[in-house]
């Protein structure tokens, strides 16, 4: 069995945004990445894709260009699965659909060698039913990265019910060597952590714009200028550590019966995906200059917890 320092070459099936970015990160840290998608017009994509964001870093002082020199040699896309024996680490990233993913599953397993950790990205499925797929079910783990891949710290490892630890060690120690700060979970659960906070906060925000409390723009502002200036440094038990315990406890006894637990999916979020628009107004120049700021932002982030992380543990 490979050691988990050893492993070189990560396979990655599915190139749609997240895994040109996982794509981008592999290269970024040295790894050889053998990447497949049933849409070939992503092989050029994920190349541009690369190209980009590592001429970003590079022109934001975050990498030296010396450590980039001749990554396209670093990057292979091949037709068929089948054509991934060599991977020592596989990733899926496709779309959020069973019947794809145990295909691919199928492919993968009856190519690469029977030691070689698969992983998943999904956080839509549990992972404990994905693993029913397998012939041999101790070598798979769900791998949750966040958007952008190249850039964040984020990751969460799940193990199913017949993973091994093995398997769990060499997940972290690949995302260790990508510069992230890997999140073990002890089983698996549906959401893993970071979107089942999410998810509570989002139905809570809908709430308060369906009941009247405020408008998007006003919930969108009150929670930025609050959770968004202390969530980057501090997780939420940190933050009550920091502000004072007592008080939390005296508010969660009034305000949690209050707060909103329907199971239902909102109107306010159905609408606009039944209709396919957003909640703010967009023309074609802003669409594109939020989209531009989020990752000139997301390269700032990167740097101050950089910085701070030097001076305490995150």
């Amino acid at each position: 069995m490979t050691s988990p320092g050893e492993i070189k070459t990560i396979g990655i099936v599915g190139l749609g945004l997240m895994g040109q970015g996982m794509a981008c990160c592999f290269i970024r840290y040295g790894f050889d990445v053998i990447a497949n998608s049933n849409d070939v017009a992503e092989e050029q994509e994920t190349i541009n894709h690369i190209s980009d964001s590592l001429e970003k870093l590079v022109e934001k002082k975050i990498i030296d260009k010396s450590e980039i020199e001749g990554w396209q040699e670093r990057f292979k896309y091949v037709r068929s699965i089948e054509q991934m024996q060599d991977c020592q680490f596989v990733i899926e990233t496709v779309g959020e659909s069973l019947d794809l993913k145990k295909n691919i599953y199928k492919a993968v397993e009856s190519t690469v060698e029977k030691d070689v950790v698969i992983a998943t990205n999904t956080s839509g499925f549990s992972i404990s039913l994905l693993q029913k797929n397998f012939m041999h079910k101790e070598r798979f783990i769900g791998m949750h990265w966040g958007e952008p891949a190249e850039i964040t710290k984020y990751m969460e490892i799940s193990r199913a019910e017949d993973t091994a630890d093995f398997a769990v060690e060499i997940g972290r120690s690949i995302g260790e060597r990508c510069g992230k700060h890997p999140t073990v979970l002890n089983y698996d659960i549906a959401g893993l952590i970071s979107n089942r906070l999410m998810y509570a906060m989002m139905r809570e925000a809908m709430y308060l714009v369906e009941s009247g409390v405020a408008d998007i723009e006003t919930v969108d502002r009150s929670f930025r200028q609050d959770m968004g200036w202390w969530a980057t440094i501090c997780g939420p038990f940190r933050w009550m550590d920091l502000t004072g315990l007592p008080i939390y406890a005296e508010v969660m006894e009034g305000l949690f019966p209050k707060l909103h637990k329907s199971d239902k999916v909102p109107d306010l979020i159905k609408e606009k995906a039944e209709t396919n628009t957003k909640f703010y107004d967009y023309s074609k120049d802003s669409e594109e200059e939020w989209d531009k700021v989020w990752k000139d932002f997301t390269y700032d982030i990167r740097k101050i917890v950089d910085k701070y992380e030097k001076r305490v543990k995150l």
